[in-house]
């Protein structure tokens, strides 16, 4: 029951986010907006795997765990495409972002689940956060906030999944470590 509960937070935060976009008319080229798309389908996938009970517990952390290593080349991408005057210690910054996040995504297979639970939460209310009060220049305010939205709730999600995931390896599934 608390999964179903923190998969309609998620799904509650992740509309909200999505509520603050202001046109969607550029999804085909801008990856703010691709991202919310994307964030969209994964709260899809979220409620296909559930309901897969243990088929879908074997493909989920994968795919957060892809989705928490894919979050930071939203803002690679926006600085690449439209750097609107930011220097380009902007771009090392945001390409150490990247790793430390695609690290956090592979300790998150390899090692316990809670670094992909807090990895996604830590991107929302770290990363997002500060971006929305110093990289006005090519970050949207609505989209650092709108991921931060989604990342609190996937993040709550995660975290609400570990005990789950934890009984399908004891019970025989494919191991992910």
């Amino acid at each position: 029951m608390k999964e179903r509960i923190a998969l309609a937070f998620a799904t509650v935060m992740t509309a909200i986010g999505l509520s603050l976009a202001p046109s969607w008319r550029a999804i085909l080229t801008d990856p703010c907006l691709q991202a919310g798309a994307a964030a969209a389908a994964t709260i899809v996938l979220l409620f296909v795997t559930l309901l897969l009970g243990a088929r879908g517990t074997a493909i989920e952390r994968i795919v957060l765990a892809i989705f928490l290593a894919a979050m930071p080349v939203v803002y690679i991408l926006r600085w690449l495409l439209d750097r609107n005057g930011a220097g380009r210690e902007w771009l090392w910054l945001e390409l150490l972002g990247f790793l430390v996040y695609a690290a956090l995504a592979v300790l998150g297979l390899k090692v316990s689940p809670w670094y992909l639970a807090c990895g996604i939460a830590a991107h929302g209310i770290a990363w997002d956060i500060w971006h929305y009060f110093t990289a006005e220049t090519y970050m949207p305010h609505w989209y650092a906030i709108a991921c931060m939205l989604v990342d609190v709730g996937l993040g709550v999600y995660v975290a609400a999944r570990i005990p789950a995931w934890r009984e399908w390896q004891r019970a025989g599934g494919r191991h992910l470590a």
